[in-house]
């Protein structure tokens, strides 16, 4: 069941960072089109920048969980590839217990605010009068997936630990070694420090 359920959040969450780096370049090309337009006939979409911004802040949400659950998040392991495999087994769970902490805080106050922005219909204060429910809320969607693959992998983590299975931990959490980096990139290479690990 857990196996089935991490496999529809890694399928979601390239889903969602897919359609993300989609709005990416759909909002470059309108921005670009509008600096175009502006100077060569000294004219404008209205509002490229305005819708630009909400698509980036949406994409950013949307890619957070496909980062984490590939372990693709910026890792400080100078030490970590030293410590024996029990510490970094702790590591990764106090790591991920911590980050799941902050994203369910950060997803709580964004469900507030766009509570908020329902309760008094909230605009933009720009000539396109966007209700900020609209943007808020697919913003909102990206945490609330993040939040979600946190506690999953979280509850892997103790789970692999009850079972003593460090290889799990790692596999969900750890740092990226070199090697795995590489295969990640679809280059086959020979094992090394994961044997040892």
């Amino acid at each position: 069941m857990y196996d089935t359920l991490l496999r529809w959040a890694n399928r979601i969450a390239l889903a969602a960072a897919l359609t993300g780096g989609a709005t990416m370049i759909f909002a470059s090309v309108m921005v670009t089109f509008d600096v175009l337009i502006r100077k060569l006939f000294n004219t404008t979409l209205g509002g490229a920048d305005e819708i630009s911004g909400y698509l980036f802040a949406i994409a950013t949400s949307w890619a957070l969980p496909y980062a984490f659950l590939r372990r693709a998040n910026v890792r400080i392991d100078a030490l970590y590839v030293h410590m024996p495999r029990i510490a970094c087994a702790a590591v990764d769970l106090l790591g991920a217990a911590l980050l799941g902490l902050f994203a369910i805080a950060l997803t709580w106050r964004a469900v507030a605010l766009v509570a908020d922005s329902v309760a008094i219909g909230a605009r933009s204060v720009t000539p396109l009068h966007v209700p900020l429910v609209l943007p808020q809320s697919f913003w909102l969607a990206g945490w609330v997936m993040f939040s979600v693959c946190l506690l999953l992998v979280v509850f892997g983590i103790v789970r692999a630990l009850m079972r003593r299975d460090l290889r799990t931990v790692h596999r969900l959490a750890g740092a990226m070694s070199v090697e795995e980096e590489i295969e990640d990139e679809g280059i086959r290479v020979r094992r090394t420090s994961e044997d040892r690990r």
